[in-house]
């Protein structure tokens, strides 16, 4: 039983392969997929462990894929077959456009010989074979349609940083890092901080920046280690869909660096009437003036301390 199905997507054919290759994030990606481990992996092969929905059910199986990365093509064959299948294999291919790219799933399957209460409600090869079509059909589509998603929210990712030596004793670096509570007091962008939640290793809390003439309620929630702070914003401010970050601080002979690293998703209806370059720079350099904001003012509170 043969099955192929594609879609066509205004992105470059290299950033939806690079997608297709990605087998850890799948279950981020695809909505089918539960889990998604690389048993093995070289630049030419990758062998996989999937579970995934289908139908009803939960299916789990084993392929492995070889990779053509030239030609832009995935072919996989199940080494360990889903139930209800004898054989399994398939190709992922992706061809460049006039405007953008050909994503392409093709798969090519036969039903067991014993089926018989592998799956509830399916006890004959014809009801086999009518479930693993099923399966096959919405699955694939819904599979096309995710990388579509991903497609364009890649598009709207930016990542970036900002770095300041601090001659300073990192601890107390990271104490004032920590001490969201206190931003209010160091910080000139923020004028307040509600905390919901701090244990000392997770805090949960929003804070509230001026933009412009405005002010922007913002929620984070972070978790706290000695020589660095990972965050994300579950509710960030309307011109991102998505942010997450981290604050490092790490010794060097010059002193401690503190870097401050940020990966946004924009949000497209905010910058609608901008070019994509063009928002990605002023989102840059607004998160990195606050960051860079909330450098100095510490570095200027430990030095006002230490003369003290």
């Amino acid at each position: 039983m043969k099955t192929k199905h594609s879609i066509d997507m205004a992105c470059p054919p290299e950033l939806a392969f690079r997608i297709g290759l990605d087998v850890s994030r799948w279950p981020e990606i695809f909505p089918p997929c539960l889990c998604a481990k690389v048993l093995e992996e070289t630049d030419t092969r990758q062998k996989i462990a999937l579970t995934a929905r289908a139908n009803n059910g939960v299916f789990s199986w084993e392929s492995v894929r070889s990779i053509d990365r030239q030609h832009r093509l995935i072919s996989f064959a199940q080494s360990k077959p889903s139930p209800l299948v004898r054989s399994m294999h398939g190709m992922w291919s992706f061809e460049k456009t006039a405007t953008g790219c050909r994503v392409t799933l093709t798969h090519d399957f036969e039903i067991a010989e014993d089926v018989s209460g592998v799956v509830e409600g399916v006890n004959t090869h014809e009801e086999a074979a009518r479930f693993m079509m099923k399966t096959v059909e919405t699955n694939s589509m819904k599979e096309l349609a995710a990388i579509g998603a991903r497609v364009e929210r890649e598009k709207w990712r930016h990542e970036f940083q900002e770095a300041l030596v601090i001659k300073q004793p990192p601890g107390l670096i990271m104490r004032l890092l920590g001490d969201a509570a206190s931003w209010p007091w160091l910080l000139e962008h923020c004028d307040g901080v509600d905390m919901l939640y701090n244990d000392g290793s997770f805090q949960e809390f929003v804070m509230v920046v001026r933009v412009g003439e405005r002010e922007e309620r913002i929620r984070s929630i972070r978790v706290l280690s000695k020589d660095r702070i990972e965050y994300f914003q579950p509710q960030p401010p309307p011109a991102l869909r998505e942010h997450r970050g981290r604050w490092t601080v790490v010794e060097s002979p010059e002193g401690v660096e503190v870097v401050s690293w940020h990966e946004v998703v924009l949000n497209p209806s905010y910058w609608a009437d901008k070019d994509i370059d063009v928002a990605k720079q002023q989102v840059e350099a607004a998160i990195n003036r606050n960051s860079l904001g909330t450098m100095k003012a510490i570095q200027g509170k430990l030095a006002a301390t230490t003369r003290a």
